[in-house]
Parts: structure tokens; C-alpha cells; sequence
């Protein structure tokens, strides 16, 4: 009787460590994936942010083409051509504001990334050179500022990510 209660407790606890064993592998699979999950998230609004800059950047200089284009000639096909490409990085910049804010949950960052838009979009509304020099340099302006702040924003999340490793979520 004696061996038989001994294997008993064997079994129990066998079945316990394993029990346990299950239920911290599951935690520790369950915080791989979160931290995975969070990279991800991560790495996408780098590239967003990124995207954002380098379709203002093209936005703003096709918007300077139209503006010369069309005082070179309103209805030649050099400024048509203008204005269709300036169209499409329009369409290209807009894009890439709403992954930036489908990505970004920062209301300040998102309309930093609006104002940058708007300002570009300007520019050919310019009455005449100097105008639309200053509003290129505003747009400029505007993109740096937008760069900036989100620049602060990868140090920020970096730096939290060096002091307390990677964030934490709840079992």
C-alpha cells in the first residue's frame, strides 16, 4: 500500500510540473507574440513617418513645376503634364498622411502631418514668385516641423525601450 500511495504522489506531482509548466510556456509564448505584434507596429510607423516626408518632398517640388509651368504657358501641354503629376503626388502625399494616422494615435504628430499637406497644397496658388517662394519655404517649414516632432517621438519610444526593455502587457 505503501509504494502505491508513493506513485500516487508521483503522479500528482508530475501532473502539477507539467501543469505549471504548461500555464508559464503559455505566458511567455502569449508576451513573444505581443512583443512581436508591437515591432511590427513599430517598424510600420517608421516607414509611414517616412513615406509621409518623402511624399511631401515630391508633392512640393511638382507643386513648384506647375506654378512655373503655368506662367510659362496656361494651356500647353508642358503645364497640363504639370499639373497632372502635381495631381498625383497630391493623391501619393494624401496616401501616406492616412497610413500615417491609421499608424499614429499622436493627435499633435497627425496634425503637424495635415498642416505640412495643406501648406504644400498652396503653392500654386501663388500670385507670383515671390510668393510662391515663401510658400515653398513654408512647406518646408512645415516638414521639418512634422519630421521633428516625429523624430521626437522614435526617441522617445527608443529610449523607453532601452530603460524598461520591452513594454509590458497584462497576462
Amino acid at each position: 500500500m505503501q509504494s502505491a500511495i508513493t506513485s500516487l504522489i508521483a503522479i500528482v506531482g508530475t501532473l502539477l510540473g507539467a501543469a505549471a509548466t504548461y500555464v508559464f510556456q503559455a505566458r511567455v509564448a502569449k508576451q513573444a507574440r505581443l512583443e512581436a505584434r508591437d515591432e511590427r507596429l513599430w517598424q510600420e510607423q517608421l516607414a509611414a513617418y517616412s513615406a509621409f516626408a518623402g511624399a511631401i518632398t515630391s508633392y512640393r517640388a511638382s507643386q513648384s513645376a506647375r506654378w512655373y509651368r503655368k506662367r510659362e504657358d496656361p494651356s500647353g501641354s508642358a503645364y497640363i503634364s504639370a499639373r497632372t503629376e502635381s495631381l498625383s503626388e497630391r493623391t501619393n502625399a494624401k496616401a501616406a498622411l492616412f497610413r500615417l494616422r491609421l499608424l499614429n494615435p499622436d493627435a499633435e504628430l497627425n496634425q503637424l502631418a495635415s498642416e505640412a499637406l495643406e501648406i504644400t497644397t498652396a503653392i500654386h496658388h501663388a500670385a507670383d514668385e515671390a510668393a510662391r517662394d515663401e510658400q515653398a519655404k513654408r512647406s518646408q517649414l512645415a516638414l521639418l516641423a512634422f519630421v521633428e516632432a516625429a523624430s521626437g517621438h522614435v526617441r522617445a519610444r527608443s529610449t523607453m525601450r532601452l530603460i524598461s526593455g520591452p513594454p509590458s502587457h497584462p497576462a
